[in-house]
């Protein structure tokens, strides 16, 4: 054997990790982000939910029956039309 190969018979194999043990902390990890996923959404609902009822006395309160909208339609402007006048000359290379 020549000097500075490392022998490869020699190397042992404790870095490996066997197929099943990374299946199943794949699963794990999908399991988990799912899990969070709908405790964050559960959470949100409810604050929006706390805030509309705390919300909707104060707009009850203070709606009035009656309120004033103004519209005002304009005309179509008029379609102008533009002419011009356009010189073209070819002149041979000299």
């Amino acid at each position: 054997m020549e000097e500075g190969t490392p022998n490869t018979e020699s190397v042992s194999n404790v870095g490996d990790v066997s197929n099943k043990t990374i299946v199943v902390l794949v699963v794990l990890t999908v399991i988990i982000s799912v899990i969070s996923t709908l405790v964050v959404l559960a959470e949100v609902n409810d604050i929006n939910l706390e805030k509309m009822s705390a919300r909707a006395p104060q707009l009850k309160a203070n709606a009035a029956p009656v309120g004033k909208v103004e519209l005002e339609i304009l005309p179509k402007p008029a379609h102008t039309s533009a002419s011009g006048m356009v010189t073209f000359e070819v002149l041979k290379k000299s």
